[in-house]
């Protein structure tokens, strides 16, 4: 089953964030992508971009679960 939205599960003692991830290959290296209609998100693997993509979890992470 495919789900296109991040979920957040209060279960237990923490909060989850559940992001749907698609990861395919772009040439040489791969392209990692979220498609929640409300937060899409598309990077790269380089080292960069994937400091990029941390950003990202993070600003997503603080805005469903720690700023409620």
């Amino acid at each position: 089953m495919q789900k296109n939205r991040i979920e957040v599960s209060k279960e237990g003692t923490g909060e989850t964030l559940y992001i749907p991830l698609c990861v395919f290959k772009a040439g040489k290296s791969y392209t990692i992508s979220c498609s929640d209609p409300e937060h899409p998100f598309k990077s790269g693997t380089s080292d960069e971009q994937l400091q990029k993509f941390r950003r990202w979890i993070a600003e997503v992470f603080e805005e469903l679960i720690t700023l409620r």
